[in-house]
């Protein structure tokens, strides 16, 4: 696992040993930050279901402000914070040991995303809750995105609450569904 542009290109990532996390793989991670790169620079983004902070990390190398991340596995916040120190970002940073949706509840009324990105467990139908929770909470910004990384075989809404399906790509066993508030 590695930064694939901006100023820690090519820079390795630490990622937690065995099956607990599943980071995303550089090209559908890629294609993610193509479908982005006019709402990255000087962005706030939210990591939910972090892990290793992957895309958290790969958003601030190519340039958005400032990223919390949201993670409650204690292996993946050590090698998180690992990572955080490695690439000399920790101040540009917060991490948050906790549920996704507690997070979700604790942030609302307090701080806004331009971009939000969502990569919960695979097939356990966390999907349409998260984004419930989003769209009933006040953390995404009027014109903000929330990039949802999910399983090929789980087709995701169209609409949740205020957020619509902008589209969907898949790339083999995994799909990219962005929303953005109607």
């Amino acid at each position: 696992m590695r930064v694939i542009a901006g100023r820690w290109k090519g820079r390795r990532l630490l990622a937690v040993k065995g099956m607990h996390t599943r980071p995303t793989s550089d090209r559908v991670k890629e294609a993610i930050f193509n479908m982005l790169q006019q709402y990255i620079t000087g962005s706030n983004v939210l990591d939910l279901f972090a892990g290793t902070g992957n895309l958290g990390l790969e958003a601030l190398s190519r340039g958005c402000s400032r990223v919390v991340f949201v993670e409650k596995d204690p292996r993946a916040i050590d090698v998180l914070n690992k990572n955080r120190a490695n690439l000399g970002c920790v101040e540009q940073t917060t991490v948050m040991r906790d549920d996704v949706f507690h997070a979700i509840k604790r942030l609302s009324g307090r701080e806004r995303f331009d971009i939000i990105f969502a990569d919960p467990p695979y097939s356990r139908g966390l999907e349409a809750p998260l984004l419930d929770a989003i769209a009933d909470s006040d953390i995404l910004y009027q014109d903000g995105i929330v990039v949802l990384e999910h399983s090929s075989r789980d087709h995701q809404p169209d609409r949740v609450g205020s957020l619509i399906k902008l589209q969907d790509r898949r790339y083999g066993d995994t799909e990219i569904s962005l929303y953005k508030k109607e």
